[in-house]
């Protein structure tokens, strides 16, 4: 989204209101500066760009749900990640973090989750 002269934001729209004032979460400005949830008026921003499609969290953690007990899966929205087993294993759009048969088990859900992304 552009602003003024070489002023902008990056980050995942969340919403747009009746009068296009918008939502973005996991907002960044042009210094790199971090703003987890921002509400841009519609008078102060001139155009809106799609950067590419958000990786879809929610869905992988569905998926990894199917194989774990109730509770033991736990998408973080604010934080784009997914803890499995209280943090034992940690899941974001690069990859997963863990060690054992069960963050074994993830990987590879992960990688075939990726891989039906790339056939859509």
């Amino acid at each position: 989204m552009y602003l003024e002269k070489d002023k902008f934001f990056v980050g995942q729209l969340k919403g747009i209101s009746e009068d296009s004032n918008l939502i973005l979460a996991n907002a960044k400005n042009e210094k790199n500066k971090v703003f987890p949830k921002i509400m841009i008026r519609n008078s102060y921003y001139h155009y809106v760009t799609v950067e590419e499609e958000p990786f879809p969290m929610q869905g992988l953690a569905d998926r990894i749900a199917t194989i774990f007990s109730k509770g033991h899966v736990n998408y973080i929205e604010d934080q784009n990640i997914i803890s499995i087993l209280n943090g034992k294993i940690i899941v974001n759009e690069e990859g997963v973090r863990g060690t054992g048969p069960s963050a074994e088990r993830v990987k590879k859900i992960y990688d075939q989750f990726k891989i039906d992304l790339n056939k859509e």
